[in-house]
């Protein structure tokens, strides 16, 4: 049979699959990746997920996600994921745009996809979730691309990514890491690394900007800053420094379990500027399951591609194209979604494994 996704394993997963199969409670954590209308892709696999398939878990599930990938887990954290997926799907299609937005525009698009998707009444069933511990996800800045000043900032963005350009490890001297959590008693889940790590507490006052900045594309969005209860400052996406979720996960046994990343494509990027550097592996692939949509079906869709940022361009003034390429791509996710499904009544995922 052929399947309309591509699963990858890096070594380690693709052992633990094999002695000992794959469940719901085989996943040590969840990666919801970065990427803006990518995430379509998946949409229908996520309604899945988080409905039906991870609440059988015997224990709690810490998920990561930055940018739209927080988006996603804020969705499935609801006492009914499967609504507010659609209803995350239908506000990001709404959007609309001038030909030359400002980032105040851009930033208000944003905060009505928020508001749509964040239903107050559940707030304290997502901050008190029984099973998903979030794990929300920006990135702090340092010098420059602190500044106020746009023109500033830019400087601060450029120097970013000369330092990343010699080695991710530099990145580490503009940027840090920040994770906002519902669980405050949950298990260290990362290990360390060269970024300098907070860890803060989601709460009512602060669920909503935290995501917003976990979603904040720099320069073309309005800077998120001083969240309550996170360290002051400068908050932008957390793609920048955790794209892909290339995570460094603590090793608390030889089986300590699966990191899942349902993505958009086959390439695990670590940080943002590592986009365009080929040449750049993940550097905590070991664990990783990758479940990514097959290049054929890509190819099938208009333009031969998944939805992006840049359709905002492509299709300006013509939004009903948009929205039928993006119409298509959900469609697939549909397939995705009743394809993992039944592979998982197969048993037989360990056949449809390719090395990451």
């Amino acid at each position: 049979m052929t399947l309309p996704f591509v699963l990858r394993a890096g070594q380690t997963a693709r052992m633990q699959i094999q002695q000992h199969g794959f469940t719901a409670d085989s996943l040590a954590a969840f990666g919801a990746p970065a990427g803006g209308p990518k995430f379509i892709i998946q949409s229908h696999l996520d309604r899945f997920l988080f409905s039906q398939w991870l609440p059988q878990r015997k224990q709690a599930l810490p998920a990561f996600g930055s940018s739209i990938g927080a988006f996603r887990l804020l969705a499935a954290a609801h006492p009914d994921p499967a609504a507010a997926a659609e209803r995350l799907y239908q506000a990001y299609c709404r959007q609309h745009y001038a030909s030359k937005p400002t980032a105040a525009d851009i930033t208000r698009e944003v905060n009505d996809i928020l508001h749509t998707l964040l239903q107050a009444d559940d707030m304290s069933y997502i901050l008190h979730h029984p099973w998903l511990q979030l794990n929300l996800l920006t990135t702090r800045c340092l010098g420059l691309a602190a500044a106020r000043q746009p023109a500033w900032q830019a400087i601060g963005f450029a120097l970013a990514y000369a330092s990343n350009l010699r080695a991710r490890h530099r990145l580490a001297t503009r940027f840090e890491r920040c994770v906002f959590q519902n669980h405050t008693q949950a298990a260290a889940v990362l290990a360390g690394d060269a970024f300098r790590t907070h860890t803060a507490r989601l709460t009512r006052d602060n669920l909503a900007p935290v995501t917003l900045a976990s979603g904040t594309i720099p320069l073309l969005m309005e800077t998120v800053r001083d969240i309550p209860q996170g360290p002051a400052g400068a908050h932008i996406d957390g793609g920048m420094v955790d794209y892909h979720m290339d995570l460094p996960l603590q090793e608390t046994a030889a089986d300590a379990g699966i990191l899942f990343i349902p993505h958009y494509e086959q390439r695990v990027v670590s940080g943002w500027f590592d986009k365009r550097l080929k040449q750049r592996q993940p550097r905590h692939g070991e664990r990783m399951l990758v479940l990514s949509p097959a290049p054929e079906v890509i190819a099938k869709l208009p333009g031969a591609k998944i939805p992006c940022r840049q359709d905002f361009k492509i299709y300006h003034g013509r939004d009903n194209l948009r929205l039928a390429a993006w119409q298509a791509a959900l469609t697939v996710s549909e397939d995705i979604s009743g394809a993992f499904q039944d592979m998982l009544k197969a048993g037989d995922v360990e056949q449809h494994l390719r090395p990451l």
